[in-house]
């Protein structure tokens, strides 16, 4: 009994030591005033000064990713894929085509890569043979037997380029593959998917204006000269050329520095992705070109495009930056391109 009088005795001194150390610890208005009143009343700093030689214009807020775009998934996945079409705007050809040797050759085919699944299901339909199964997924369709017990086997796959697809055909069974079979209706499927081809365009030519139309159906056509020269002769007058040669340099992101329609020039500059391609190969600070300034841009990326009325008929040439005719590779390049454009 003495023991738990003990224990209870000690305890009631620990509570009272404790109470009156609490007593002593300051309070938390003392540890953390409250400056409510004082926030309340305080003015904000005046903005920072901007050096002279930095002004507002040059410093950019945004964060990456936050810029508004009005480019789609499948331009961005163009521009990874195929860095030419973005730089130079240099871009794959825009109908089916056989491409490769032996077991490589395939059949390259732009466009939609579902809408091409679709169409080589109607192929084997056109041609009365069955689908035995595919798969979407992986790329692959195999037939039934033809009428000489022979089997194809589709295999479609991602091209080297977006909204693109490489299609190969062999025979299904390893042991009795008939590479003359396989060519043979490769050659098939390209003519039914190049028909295909015509007719989208067709279509697409019949819903533009008249004058659209017209457009497309003049004849562009590229002419050798003396000295390895080349000229663009279009049939069409000076005046309807002019406007579209204009529209497919702005298009295309030509630099025009200057047009003067009097002389019927173009004054651009044209970064050649062949000489660019070689410049890169050199090393680092060939990569570094961009850093070049206005001064420091070699001569022979500025070029003239000459238009020239003939009759009915204009005539397009490239001079170099000092207005003297060019045989040269890029200026034949140029034309080439401007010539593509032409005739889409």
């Amino acid at each position: 009994m003495n023991t738990n009088r003990f224990k209870l005795k000690a305890c009631g001194v620990l509570v009272a030591v404790s109470v009156t150390g609490c007593g002593l610890l300051p309070s938390l208005d003392e540890v953390a005033p409250d400056n409510t009143q004082k926030y309340r009343k305080a003015e904000t700093m005046p903005p920072l000064d901007i050096p002279p030689d930095l002004s507002t214009s040059r410093i950019n807020d945004q964060i990456v990713g936050n810029v508004q775009s009005t480019a789609t998934y499948s331009e961005y996945e163009e521009a990874g894929t195929n860095p030419l079409a973005a730089r130079y705007n240099v871009t794959p050809e825009s109908k089916p085509a056989l491409s490769g040797e032996g077991v490589n050759r395939h059949l390259v085919v732009p466009g939609d890569r579902d809408e091409t699944w679709q169409r080589i299901e109607a192929f084997w339909a056109d041609i009365n043979m069955d689908i035995h199964r595919k798969d979407q997924r992986i790329g692959l369709m195999d037939t039934r037997p033809d009428v000489d017990g022979y089997a194809y086997r589709i295999r479609m796959e991602r091209g080297d380029v977006n909204r693109s697809a490489r299609v190969f055909i062999t025979g299904i069974d390893e042991t009795n593959r008939s590479n003359q079979k396989d060519e043979a209706m490769l050659r098939q499927l390209a003519e039914y998917l190049g028909g295909l081809y015509q007719q989208d365009k067709a279509r697409a030519v019949a819903a533009m204006p008249t004058s659209a139309a017209q457009q497309t159906d003049a004849r562009v056509i590229l002419i050798d000269e003396a000295e390895g020269q080349q000229a663009l002769v279009v049939e069409q007058e000076f005046t309807t050329v002019w406007d579209r040669v204009g529209r497919v340099l702005d298009s295309r992101g030509f630099a025009v520095e200057d047009r003067d329609r009097s002389r019927g020039t173009y004054y651009v500059r044209y970064l050649d992705p062949f000489n660019e391609a070689q410049r890169e190969e050199r090393g680092f600070f060939g990569r570094m070109a961009f850093w070049k300034g206005d001064d420091e841009v070699a001569p022979e990326e500025y070029y003239y495009i000459k238009l020239v009325s003939d009759a009915s008929n204009t005539r397009i040439t490239v001079l170099d930056a000092e207005q003297v005719r060019t045989g040269s590779d890029t200026a034949k390049r140029l034309l080439g391109l401007i010539q593509e454009q032409l005739t889409q």
